[in-house]
């Protein structure tokens, strides 16, 4: 009874740092994944579309699902970049007004991550791509 219990408590034990592994393997590799923006709307208005592009480039991509105040949405833009380059975000708010910002400011394989939390005062943006 006693061995079941130890053999229990030490395959329990090598899941939970096999689970702890896996999620900070996961967290180092992120950065390399393809681009992913998270824009989460905290402001009191509606956003009604957003535009990610590449800074000096015709590559960009239009999205008009709105994001609801209160909202976060992920966005995995497909564009194309040759050398390197920036990632820009063009957002409208319902009422019409745009904001262009700056969410990567260097990349050449338009891989890892930025969030953009966007409030009535501001935009403030979190990046890491490569």
């Amino acid at each position: 009874m006693k061995r079941r219990f130890l053999i229990g408590i030490s395959i329990f034990s090598v899941g939970i740092v096999i689970a702890l592994g896996i999620g900070t393997i996961s967290n180092i590799l992120t950065p390399f994944k393809s681009f992913l923006l998270t824009v989460d709307n905290q402001s009191d208005n509606d956003i009604s579309s957003i535009e990610i592009g590449l800074v000096h480039t015709d590559s960009k991509e239009l999205f008009i699902s709105p994001i609801r105040k209160g909202q976060t949405k992920k966005f995995k833009p497909t564009l194309s970049l040759s050398g390197e380059g920036s990632i820009y975000l063009k957002y409208t708010d319902a009422k019409g007004r745009s904001t262009q910002e700056t969410v990567c400011g260097y990349t050449e394989y338009l891989s890892g991550y930025s969030t953009v939390t966007i409030t009535n005062k501001g935009t403030t943006i979190v990046q890491q791509c490569n």
